[in-house]
């Protein structure tokens, strides 16, 4: 594995197209390795222009790797790294039987749906919600992630209410991965969010 922190990008976080282009160029340009292109909000053509944007963008990061948010087909047509797939996706076993080039996230929410991810070829999953977030009342907790980290062999990244105050939490339930969004992407000084975020969980 050549990235622990996952970051999923949101351009409604920022005022406009540009400012997010701009915070995530800080963003990789401060180590990010690893993006994942998630806009539920806009028509196919302006998610395809704005997915070709940040592509143009990580010419200057080779290392980054670039996933797309359920669309296999604009996973594909953006030449992706992988495709981030769901429970209301194109099943994880369809895509791994058919497409040989795109890495496969699964976001999953229990034990049972890591294991099935694990078991119909998905690289690597999410599990969420692990700690309070805003949409959520309450989190599933480190212990219940620390289990399905034992449950499976692929790399767990942890999902929901990960900021640099609780990551070493997660560190210490045994899990090396993390996913984030609001921890960086909602902070003025994204560059610096994502330095603290690297210093508290290499610890």
């Amino acid at each position: 594995m050549d990235f622990d922190i996952y970051l999923i990008g949101d351009k409604n976080f920022f005022k406009d197209e540009e400012s997010y282009l701009e915070a995530l160029d800080k963003c990789f340009s401060s180590g990010i390795k690893a993006f994942q292109l998630r806009q539920k909000d806009v028509s196919d053509k302006s998610f395809m222009e704005l997915g070709f944007k940040i592509k143009s963008l990580l010419i200057k990061y080779p290392g980054v790797k670039f996933f797309v948010n359920d669309r296999v087909d604009a996973a594909l047509a953006l030449d992706a790294h992988g495709v981030h797939l769901n429970k209301n996706s194109i099943p994880v076993k369809e895509v791994n039987n058919k497409i040989n080039n795109l890495r496969i996230f699964y976001s999953s929410h229990s034990i049972e749906e890591s294991k099935k991810a694990e078991e119909d070829g998905a690289d690597f999953i999410t599990f969420s919600p692990v700690f309070k977030t805003k949409n959520l009342e309450s989190g599933q907790g480190t212990e219940l992630l620390k289990t399905a980290v034992e449950s499976v062999s692929i790399p767990v990244f942890a999902l929901g209410g990960i900021n640099e105050g609780n990551v070493r939490e997660i560190k210490d339930a045994g899990c090396r991965y993390i996913a984030v969004q609001s921890a960086v992407l909602k902070q003025a000084d994204v560059a610096g969010a994502v330095r603290r975020l690297f210093e508290a969980f290499t610890y």
